[in-house]
């Protein structure tokens, strides 16, 4: 009780004399931007916290808990020390990140143009900004930041804008995981295309179908809310796989309140092999999840190929952009975002489920072949 007490009283203290304390209890001046000893300070922590993740990005929450600043302070400083590779201080902000004071703009020269090809090179991922400070350091140049990006988005046949990248795991890289994606690839290009099959799983929320911007009221200005069934906050696993087999459905699929298991993804399986999707000669390719080689699963690839002829290879480990049932996941999500609300209200309860079932049975082979294409097959 008296911590308590104790810390109202500091409060109030602190809120007379125009200062506030954060959510780690740090009392800070309202206004003042922090010293440049404070930031060298969380600059070190970062550092630190870098070298025991082994390289990796540490993570900001328990960086502004150790230096006992907000989440926002410890990402403006972790984006400083990756733009700058240091602390930058105030006379650097003022003159050099911030303001660059000179003659003017002028024109990129084809040096400017190299220095910023090798930055970019060095770092594709650093802001404009970063680019402007080096560039003025290492050829004198003065160009806005709005200039350089203009450069990147115009003076090449490609708009090299911003985009999301595709995070590629350190293990991915492995000898090992290399040496089994040359095997896979020499095993996959001797199969008969139309009889490979993929299978996957995904985990749907019911926001998927709900969670949609919408627009104002013209008049009111008002944001109109979105009237939905309970079924939102339900979450509902699919076990699918796909093919291009015109003798079968493009795509087939089983979904079930909760999470999967290997028991689950069995029983499709077999579905599979029951109702004719997976025939002889067919050949499943699946990665290499606990679900589908671990627990009982671990003779299913003997059972379908001692009772049934039908072969099951293996992905690489971390190569899901080898797995076409991922594009067709993506076409779920993209088309449930647009899906018709005023329909889903009338299905009720699990609308979800059904929304699903809709656009999943309305995919082509034409539409899963484009998957394949894009994957590589």
């Amino acid at each position: 009780m008296s911590g308590t007490v104790s810390t109202v009283a500091e409060g109030n203290l602190a809120a007379q004399e125009g200062h506030s304390i954060n959510a780690h209890n740090r009392v800070y001046k309202n206004g003042a931007a922090l010293s440049h000893a404070e930031k060298i300070t969380i600059g070190i922590e970062y550092q630190k916290a870098k070298a025991e993740a082994n390289g990796g990005e540490p993570n900001i929450v328990a960086l502004s808990r150790a230096c006992k600043v907000s989440e926002s302070t410890a990402r403006k400083i972790r984006d400083e020390i990756r733009d700058n590779g240091r602390v930058l201080s105030p006379e650097e902000i003022r003159n050099g990140n911030k303001a660059i004071v000179g003659p003017g703009s002028r024109a990129l020269s084809a040096v400017d143009e190299a220095v910023l090809y090798v930055l970019y090179l060095i770092d594709p991922s650093r802001s404009l900004s970063s680019y402007r400070m080096y560039l003025y350091h290492l050829t004198g140049t003065i160009v806005d930041a709005s200039t350089i990006g203009k450069w990147f988005n115009h003076a090449f046949p490609i708009k090299c804008s911003m985009r999301k990248s595709c995070l590629i795991p350190y293990d991915k890289l492995k000898p090992r995981n290399i040496l089994r994606a040359i095997d896979y690839i020499k095993t996959i290009a001797m199969m008969d295309r139309s009889r490979i099959k993929f299978g996957d799983e995904k985990h749907l929320k019911g926001a998927e179908l709900y969670c949609r911007k919408t627009r104002r009221n013209i008049l009111t200005g008002e944001v109109p809310p979105i009237l939905t069934t309970p079924d939102f906050r339900n979450t509902y696993s699919i076990i699918g796989f796909c093919g291009i087999d015109v003798r079968t459905t493009p795509v087939r699929y089983g979904i079930m309140e909760g999470i999967n298991d290997a028991q689950s993804f069995a029983m499709q399986v077999q579905l599979g092999v029951l109702t004719g999707y997976f025939q002889p000669g067919d050949v499943i390719v699946l990665d290499r999840a606990a679900i589908h080689t671990g627990g009982g699963n671990e003779t299913l690839e003997d059972w379908l190929w001692d009772n049934f002829r039908i072969f099951v290879l293996l992905l690489p480990a971390r190569t899901p952009e080898w797995n076409p049932i991922e594009l067709v996941w993506n076409i779920l999500v993209q088309r449930l975002r647009t899906f018709s609300l005023h329909l889903a209200r009338q299905f009720g309860r699990h609308s979800l489920v059904v929304a699903s079932q809709t656009i999943l049975n309305s995919i082509t082979h034409t539409e899963v072949d484009g998957c394949y294409r894009k994957c590589g097959y």
